[in-house]
């Protein structure tokens, strides 16, 4: 290499230099961002899980997945899950208030636990149990 051309790359490698050392010293300088705050599940077709921030409306998504043992597609539309085509969606919200009701009624004051469905101590669960029918309980006694 001859001496001009060892002294540009020298000059290039040392501009490279400094103009890293400068973009580190920027963004050590530059405070991280504020982490988002999560906001709220809004939909219009949202009717009986509203006002829930977006993690614990998951968490009740996935609650509900494990409870009847179905994916989304078992009450959402593929692709489309603010429609209300599929007929099992309006079966799930009206279990969804019946299971609110009968916890507003026999245990008002449950609080659930951090991760726990939000629907009280009587869960889509409860009766479920991983399927989609809810479970027989054991036959009744024969008469005497």
């Amino acid at each position: 290499m001859s001496g001009a051309c060892s002294h540009l790359v020298v000059r290039a490698a040392a501009a490279a230099l400094v103009t890293l050392l400068g973009a580190a010293v920027v963004s050590a300088q530059t405070p991280a961002p504020e982490p988002t705050k999560p906001g709220i599940a809004e939909s219009p077709t949202i009717n009986v899980l509203k006002g829930l921030m977006v993690p614990q409306f998951e968490v009740e998504m996935r609650h509900f997945v494990q409870a009847l043992g179905v994916n989304c597609g078992g009450c959402h539309v593929p692709r489309n899950f603010p429609s209300d085509d599929n007929p099992r969606k309006a079966v799930a919200r009206r279990m969804i208030e019946m299971t609110r009701a009968l916890n507003a009624k026999y245990f008002p004051a449950y609080t659930p636990a951090e991760g726990e469905t939000s629907l009280g101590r009587v869960t889509c669960y409860t009766c479920h149990q991983g399927s989609t029918q809810p479970a027989k309980g054991p036959a009744a006694p024969a008469a005497r």
